[in-house]
């Protein structure tokens, strides 16, 4: 739990409990003391510091570029040489020095230049290659960057370069061959989602989840279902949405039996991706003008609807954002296609009254259970 989190938690606790006379008010306030004592001084958000370090870094290579055409070879060489070791000294040096987020940054910005010194050596050497194969020396230099200076920062960017390497192979190569491609990309993902287990980085695993979910659904497509893509489209996205469902089903079965770190994200990532698939396949077919259609339409509100009354439990807000937001995609698609408003907003009069009373059956759960516990 993160340590604000925890905070307000206790916070919230300590007054019940005082309410309750289970404590009285001088030992929860020392117990708040103490616990604002120990947690962490508040620091800038990461985002806005790997920002930082991102410009900053884009910043040096634009100053670098400016100048370029005026650098010889060894001088260009060398340059990149010296960047990427003063990036890398100094990710861990700053990690000596326990100041994990600027080494984070500077790891991630080493990451960055690690792909032009792969470039200045290709123009040295007059050496021509495909996009795919760049990226995957890039893709394999940033791993072991990662791995060396223990960055979740750079393993993050390691799987964005992952995935753009899958992406252009096929986009190069034109088709697929029996097995999945690039196959190597596999092994990457699946190291880099080890370490982010290991260093319980969940910023790195919803990249690398995010990273699994596009290149799994690609190969699919391309392996199995390229033969429905241009005759309808609509079976390509049930069947996303099929297989993203398993996925989430199987993932909330283990995050509901076990306290595995992360499966509840995971979780959350395939019921996303198999909502937008589901909506895809609904907006696909312009007119909702037929019985299977409009069966779907209204089968795709319960499943919403199940899903934001099921998601209303403490850690599922991943699964109720997906609830939500796609039973508003599903109406919005409803009255912008159909050519029967009637049917339609009974339909969603009916499953919006459901919707109601699923959550309140399920605040009520929840505040016995609470009760209970306490």
């Amino acid at each position: 739990m993160r340590d604000d989190s925890y905070l307000k938690r206790l916070m919230a606790d300590l007054d019940l409990w005082v309410r309750e006379g289970l404590i009285d008010e001088k030992t929860a306030s020392a117990l708040s003391a103490r616990a604002r004592e120990r947690a962490p001084s508040p620091s800038s958000s990461p985002i806005l510091s790997s920002l930082a370090g991102l410009v900053i870094g884009l910043g040096v290579i634009t100053i670098i570029a400016a100048n370029w055409s005026a650098l010889n070879g060894v001088v260009r060489l060398g340059l990149a040489a010296l960047l990427i070791s003063a990036a890398m000294l100094s990710a861990g040096y700053l990690r000596d020095r326990a100041l994990y987020l600027a080494s984070n940054i500077t790891a991630a910005i080493a990451v960055l230049l690690a792909g032009g010194g792969v470039v200045v050596i290709g123009q040295l050497y007059h050496a021509s290659s495909t996009s795919s194969a760049f990226l995957s020396l890039w893709t394999l230099i940033g791993l072991l960057i990662t791995l060396m200076l223990r960055a979740p920062l750079a393993g993050a960017g390691t799987a964005l370069l992952a995935l753009l390497w899958s992406l252009f192979h096929i986009g190069e190569t034109g088709e697929l061959t029996r097995l999945p491609e690039p196959i190597w990309v596999v092994p990457v993902l699946a190291g880099l989602g080890v370490l982010g287990w290991r260093w319980r980085s969940l910023g790195l695993l919803n990249i690398i989840f995010l990273s699994v979910i596009v290149w799994v659904s690609w190969n699919v497509v391309e392996l199995f279902l390229d033969e429905y893509r241009g005759e309808d489209d609509i079976r390509v996205s049930y069947a996303l949405a099929a297989l993203w469902a398993v996925c989430a089903l199987a993932a909330e079965l283990g995050a509901r039996s076990t306290a595995l770190f992360a499966l509840r994200s995971i979780a959350g990532w395939s019921v996303w991706t198999a909502m937008l698939a589901l909506l895809a396949g609904l907006g696909t077919e312009r007119v909702l003008n037929s019985d299977i259609m409009m069966g779907v339409a209204a089968l795709s509100l319960a499943i919403f609807s199940g899903l934001t009354a099921y998601g209303a439990a403490p850690g599922r807000r991943w699964i109720r954002g997906a609830g939500v937001f796609g039973f508003i995609g599903a109406a919005i698609i409803m009255f912008t296609y159909s050519t029967n408003l009637v049917t339609a907003g009974v339909t969603l009069i009916v499953f919006g009254g459901a919707l109601t009373a699923l959550l309140i059956v399920t605040n009520r759960m929840l505040m016995k259970a609470r009760e209970r516990a306490a």
